[in-house]
């Protein structure tokens, strides 16, 4: 149909306002699996130190009525060490920035200390599962790192191989074992994205039972695994270094934190507002063979 002549069209507009939303989504995920299952500790030093001890080995115990006390024997602890790391993000915004008005926030500097604070979490979860950090105590011209979290398993409850292999539920009951074995009771096995789909895969073995629900759901997913060891929790972690899966009891695992999280307003420089957000803690595995560690795994 032909338009009106001279009608005033949208196009001919001039001065229209935007359409703009007024927030401002992100997609980015900010869940930290393991950061979120284990304690917190304070830290007092750079270098962290705990520790640990074991009973001895159950022995054939009988004594002649009458015998000597004979020696005692000496218990020793084991001490364990953890650097602390700092982690820092720094915001600046010009003074016009901060004056002017935009969409989906009130403060230009505000938007992005929210911002740095969620990525400072992420940060602090990709240095305890993702980084496999060996721990350094740094010098005047390098950082100070924590030890993570895979480095500071006991090797007697490990699994690994020369060369990468497909995780499997053979590899899980392995670690399991190794685990119960050496006392500990894991809670807890956290998996990247990839390997939660071989997990998914571990009830459709011929005989297992399954608990599906009813109606038109399909579940395709283990949350829960009852092993010969104990019952244990699957999560999923992004932020997992891709070659490995760790089987944890997370009673036994904290992070002792230095200087707690803080936003301070730094000097003023010119026309602009500058803000370091910063905090200083460690990794502590307070019983090494209380969890177990898969390594060297196809991603």
């Amino acid at each position: 149909m032909a338009t009106i002549a001279n009608t005033y069209k949208t196009f001919n507009v001039v001065g229209a306002k935007l359409d703009v939303e007024d927030i401002i989504y992100s997609i980015s995920p900010t869940s930290v699996p393991f950061t979120s299952s284990i304690g917190s500790s304070k830290a007092t030093q750079t270098l962290h130190q705990w520790q640990s001890e074991e009973l001895a080995a159950p022995v054939a115990n009988a004594k002649v009525e009458g015998a000597d006390a004979g020696a005692s024997s000496i218990d020793q602890t084991t001490m364990h060490t953890n650097h602390t790391q700092i982690f820092d993000k720094v915001v600046q915004t010009s003074g016009t920035a901060e004056a002017a008005e935009q969409y989906g926030r009130s403060s230009e500097i505000q938007r992005a200390i929210a911002m740095k604070g969620k990525e400072i979490l992420r940060d602090i979860e990709h240095s305890f599962v993702g980084a496999l950090q060996a721990g350094t105590a740094g010098n005047a011209s390098t950082a100070r790192q924590l030890t993570s979290a895979q480095n500071q398993i006991d090797s007697s409850t490990t699994n690994t191989a020369g060369s990468n292999r497909t995780f499997t539920e053979t590899l899980l009951l392995d670690v399991l074992q190794k685990v119960y074995a050496a006392g500990g009771e894991p809670n807890q096995v956290q998996v990247t994205p990839s390997h939660s789909l071989v997990v998914a895969g571990f009830a459709a073995s011929s005989g297992r039972n399954r608990d599906f629900s009813t109606g038109t759901k399909i579940t395709n997913a283990v949350n829960i695994y009852v092993s010969p060891f104990g019952e244990i929790s699957f999560l999923v972690n992004r932020f997992m270094a891709a070659n490995t899966c760790l089987v944890l009891d997370t009673e036994y695992w904290s992070r002792a934190v230095l200087r707690p999280m803080a936003t301070t307003t730094l000097a003023l420089v010119g026309d602009s507002q500058k803000r370091q957000m910063l905090t200083e803690q460690t990794l502590v595995c307070q019983a090494p063979k209380a969890s177990g560690l898969i390594s060297a795994l196809t991603a």
